[in-house]
C-alpha cells in the first residue's frame, strides 16, 4: 500500500493591507517533510505514526504554509499547486492521499484556494483513490472541498492543541476505508453565523471553568453523539469570517459509515445545538472598551492582567502594529506593563543605537494606518536579540498539557525577526520585525517574564490562552479596532450572505 502525504494552506484575511502575499512562511519538500514531522505533535506527525505502524509505504510530497496572513498572490499559489500536482503525478500508483490543510486560504482570483487544489488532485488521482484532510477549526467549508475529499476532519480544540490526534484519526480512517472496513459518507450543514471566536473556547486550565464554556459543553455533546453506531467522525468548524467568502460561516460536518440519512440527521441536530448557543458565545467573553479595560487592570490587586488586543490578532492575519492600548497606557500613567508591537523601522533604530542608549522614536501604526497612528516615545534600549526562540510551554497549534512545560517533541521553533525591548516610564515595549508571539516564551526570550508584570498586552483572539491562562489573574478582551475586530468595526464584509449572526438580529 502506497500513501502520499502533504500539506497546503493559509489563513487569509481579506482586510489585510499586506496583500497579495508572495512568500510562503514554510516549505518542506520530499524527505524533509518526514524528518521535520516524525516524532512531533503535528498533523503530519500523526499521519506518519499511524502509517508507520501499519507498515505502508509513505510518499512525501510537500507542505507549503503561508501562515496567518492576507490574500495569497496568484503566481505563488499556482506555482506551489502545480508543484504538488507534479509530485503526485510522478509518484506513480497511489492508494490514498492524506493532507494537512487550513481551510481558509484565499488566493487572487481563487476564493476557495484549497477547494480548487482538492478538485485538481481528485482529477489527477481518479475517483478510486481516497483523499482525506485535516483542517483548522477555523476552516471555511465549501461544497468544493466536501465534493473532492472522502473525509474532512477539523481540529476539536480552540486554542488548537489536538493537531497530532486529528492527524492520527484521519490516517486511521483512510486505512480503514482502503481495507474495506468503512465507506465514509459526508453531510455538511452551514449556519447563518459568523463564528464568535472569542467565546468559542473548548478548554481551560481550570477544569471547572472549562465545564462552563458553552463551546466546550457542545464539543462534549458532539463526542457523545459520535459514539453512536455508524458515526465515524464529527467536526464543528467555527469558520474564518475575515476571509470574506460566502462560505466563511460556522458549519458542521458529520461522517458516517455509508449512512447518508444518519449523517444528515446528526448534522441537523448538532447545528441546532450550536445555533441555540449563539448568544452565549457572545456573552461569555464580552468586549471591554480600551480605557475601561486599562483602568480595571491598573486597579487590580495583583497581576498579571492580560489585555487582549483582539483587533490586531497575530494569529488572524493582522499586522500587529496597533498602538491604541499603548497610547492609553501612556496617557493614564500605567506602570509595570509590557506591550508588543511589530515595527521593523523602530527595531532598526534600536539596533543602530545599541543597548543602554536612549532614543526618541515613533513606534507602531506604520503598516495599517486605517485604525491607529504611530506613538512617539523617548525610551531606553533595554535588550536586543535575533528573534529566534523555542516555545517550550503549551501553545496554540501544539499539544494538550496543563503543566508549564511540554515534552520535547511538542516544542516549536519560532523566528519573529530582530527584536528589541524599549523601556519608557513604567512600560516595556517589545518590538519585532515580524508578527509578534502569543505565548509566554516570546516575552521571556526578550528578557521579560510576563508572570512578573502587572499588565501584559497580547495580540490575539484565542491563541494566548494555551500559554497565559495558567498565570493570569484576569484576562480581558479589549475592544480595539483593526483587521481582526470581533465586532467588525470599520470592516465591510462584501461576500457573506445576509442575514447573518451577529451582524443581524436573527
Amino acid at each position: 500500500m502506497r500513501i502520499a502525504i502533504g500539506g497546503f494552506g493559509a489563513e487569509s484575511n481579506a482586510f489585510s493591507v499586506e496583500s497579495p502575499v508572495t512568500k510562503a512562511e514554510t516549505v518542506l519538500v520530499g524527505g524533509e517533510l518526514v524528518s521535520k514531522n516524525l516524532g512531533n505533535k503535528t498533523v503530519i506527525g500523526g499521519f506518519l505514526d499511524v502509517l508507520a505502524e501499519a507498515k505502508v509505504e509513505i510518499i512525501p510530497t510537500l507542505r507549503v504554509w503561508w501562515g496567518a496572513t492576507g490574500i495569497i498572490a496568484k503566481e505563488t499559489y499556482e506555482q506551489f499547486k502545480s508543484e504538488m500536482l507534479r509530485r503526485i503525478r510522478e509518484a506513480g500508483k497511489l492508494d490514498g492521499l492524506l493532507l494537512d490543510l487550513h481551510g481558509a486560504m484565499v488566493a487572487e482570483g481563487t476564493p476557495d484556494a484549497e477547494g480548487s487544489l482538492l478538485k485538481e488532485l481528485k482529477e489527477e488521482l481518479g475517483e478510486a483513490v481516497p483523499i482525506m484532510a485535516v483542517l483548522d477549526i477555523h476552516g471555511n467549508i465549501t461544497d468544493l472541498k466536501v465534493e473532492n475529499a472522502d473525509a474532512l476532519l477539523g481540529y476539536r480544540t480552540n486554542p488548537h492543541v489536538d493537531l497530532y490526534e486529528r492527524g492520527r484519526k484521519a490516517a486511521q480512517l483512510l486505512l480503514a476505508e482502503l481495507k474495506g472496513e468503512v465507506k465514509p459518507v459526508t453531510r455538511l450543514k452551514r449556519l447563518p453565523m459568523l463564528g464568535p471566536n472569542l467565546g468559542m473556547s473548548t478548554w481551560a486550565y481550570n477544569p471547572e471553568e472549562e465545564k462552563q464554556l458553552p463551546f466546550s459543553r457542545i464539543m462534549r455533546q458532539v463526542s457523545e453523539i459520535e459514539r453512536l453506531r455508524g458515526i465515524l467522525d464529527i467536526s464543528v468548524f467555527i469558520g474564518f469570517p475575515y476571509s470574506d467568502i460566502p462560505e466563511c460561516l460556522t458549519s458542521v460536518i458529520v461522517i458516517t459509515d455509508g449512512d447518508a440519512r444518519l449523517a444528515e440527521e446528526k448534522a441537523e441536530e448538532i447545528s441546532e445545538i450550536v445555533w441555540a448557543s449563539r448568544r452565549e458565545f457572545i456573552e461569555v467573553r464580552p468586549l471591554i472598551p480600551v480605557d475601561e479595560a486599562i483602568e480595571i487592570a491598573m486597579e487590580a490587586p495583583r497581576g498579571p492582567v492580560i489585555l487582549v488586543d483582539v483587533g490586531d490578532n497575530s494569529g488572524g492575519g493582522a499586522p500587529c502594529d496597533n498602538t491604541v492600548i499603548l497610547e492609553a497606557l501612556l496617557r493614564k500613567g500605567a506602570e509595570d506593563a509590557v506591550v508588543t508591537l511589530r515595527d521593523p523601522d523602530a527595531v532598526a533604530e534600536a539596533f543602530s543605537s545599541g543597548v543602554g542608549t536612549t532614543i526618541e522614536v515613533e513606534v507602531g501604526g506604520k503598516i495599517d494606518r486605517r485604525f491607529y497612528s504611530p506613538v512617539k516615545v523617548k525610551a531606553r534600549v533595554k535588550t536586543l536579540f535575533d528573534g529566534k526562540y523555542i516555545i517550550r510551554g503549551p501553545h496554540h497549534g501544539g499539544y494538550m498539557a496543563r503543566g508549564p512545560v511540554l515534552p520535547k517533541e511538542a516544542w516549536k521553533a519560532v523566528d519573529v525577526g530582530r527584536t528589541a525591548v524599549l523601556e519608557t516610564g513604567g512600560i516595556e515595549i517589545i518590538i519585532s520585525e515580524g508578527r509578534v508571539g502569543m505565548e509566554q516564551d516570546y516575552y521571556k526570550a526578550a528578557g521579560v517574564d510576563p508572570a512578573q508584570r502587572k499588565i501584559v498586552v497580547v495580540k490575539s483572539h484565542q491563541a494566548h490562552r494555551a500559554s497565559f491562562e495558567r498565570i493570569a489573574y484576569r484576562i480581558i478582551e479589549v475592544d480595539t479596532p483593526g483587521s481582526t475586530s470581533p465586532s467588525y468595526r470599520g470592516l465591510t464584509l462584501k461576500n457573506v450572505p445576509r442575514p447573518v449572526f451577529p451582524l443581524d438580529p436573527i
